[in-house]
């Protein structure tokens, strides 16, 4: 199956950084304490304990933000929406980067957790922003900040101006309340970044998508919704959880190892590798089988759980924050989303 290779494109630069997340942050011990009195089931404090610490050692949970109670009612006139994060990601990023609003060329979001069934995340963002610029989202699972990220460095290569790259989720409002893996693992928040010209590159990106996949996971119900596929659930997230996990890992390898390939340097030749903060264990085996030391790989799951196509873009900018990575560095970048898509990056800050 062919996919799709882009770079080197000398210019694009990483200009400035933000994140946004919900105020309703929940530890595993409060996350457990909700699944267990849902299914009528009583856990003591001790037993609680044990499972928290259970998923932090050895997925690398430990706290999530939701805009919604997972399991109860939805209330949409006061819950946070992917637009309202995006928002809050992408002040952050342009406060971060020096540039308004009125500057931005080109505004993109990834998403799989919309406001609405028509429009776009992107415009309504814009509207907000104050920007008057081609707006579009991008729909490619957690691989979508990636296929952004490509795309808007051909337009800033191109020479129309700076982009604004958003990944924005609202997952809590499609978790399935009974699947616990899910409840535990998946989480709301924005990433956003600043691409302008400047002395960075995208060294190479590494894009692929095998629709026969889909299955693996997805939100069954039609659109628009129905009554009967509404009362059915069918617009949680749904699929096959263990073909999934077996799926995983190969495509981040071929990611990683495509990107790597294509920009023509070696595991030992990147500074950082900053990727979609899945799970502890995906990162930890990306790394050995690539042969990334993990010394150079940003592993925090343990933060803010799976926030989707905002992944990556909430890692880097909290390492490039941190110091975890800075101007000039050669950075890997990897993430893989339902579709599915994966995609694989070399930056050079």
């Amino acid at each position: 199956m062919p996919a799709a290779r882009i770079g080197p494109i000398e210019g694009p630069t990483v200009l400035g950084t933000g994140t946004a997340f919900p105020p309703l942050e929940l530890d595993n011990v409060e996350v457990l304490t909700r699944i267990a009195a849902r299914q009528g089931k009583a856990m003591s404090p001790e037993r609680l304990a044990f499972a928290a610490k259970a998923l932090e050692s050895e997925y690398g949970l430990s706290r999530r933000a939701w805009s919604h109670e997972v399991g109860q009612p939805l209330d949409p006139a006061n819950e946070l929406t992917s637009v309202d994060l995006g928002e809050r990601a992408a002040r952050a990023a342009l406060s971060d980067a020096g540039v308004g609003a009125e500057e931005i060329a080109v505004l993109l979001v990834a998403t799989s957790s919309p406001h609405r069934m028509t429009s776009t995340v992107s415009a309504a963002v814009a509207a907000r922003l104050g920007v008057r610029a081609l707006c579009f989202d991008v729909r490619a699972g957690c691989a979508a900040g990636l296929f952004a990220l490509s795309t808007a460095a051909l337009y800033v290569a191109a020479g129309t101006g700076p982009a604004l790259v958003i990944g924005s989720e609202t997952f809590s409002k499609v978790i399935p309340p009974d699947y616990k893996d899910s409840v535990m693992s998946m989480a709301d928040g924005a990433g956003a970044l600043v691409l302008g010209p400047g002395e960075g590159a995208l060294l190479s990106a590494y894009l692929e998508t095998d629709g026969s996949l889909g299955h693996l996971v997805n939100t069954p119900g039609p659109m628009p919704p129905t009554a009967a596929a509404i009362e059915a659930g069918a617009y949680f997230l749904a699929g096959d959880p263990a073909g999934l996990k077996e799926a995983i890992p190969g495509a981040y390898l071929a990611a990683v190892q495509g990107a790597l390939g294509h920009a023509g340097v070696s595991a030992g030749d990147v500074d950082a590798y900053v990727p979609h903060q899945v799970g502890r264990q995906v990162v930890e085996g990306v790394c050995a089988a690539v042969g990334i030391s993990l010394e150079k790989a940003w592993i925090a799951p343990e933060r803010h759980a799976n926030v989707g196509a905002a992944g990556w873009l909430v890692a880097l900018a909290e390492a490039r924050a941190e110091g975890f990575v800075s101007a000039g560095q050669r950075v890997a970048l990897a993430s893989v989303g339902g579709g599915m898509s994966w995609a694989g990056a070399v930056l050079r800050l």
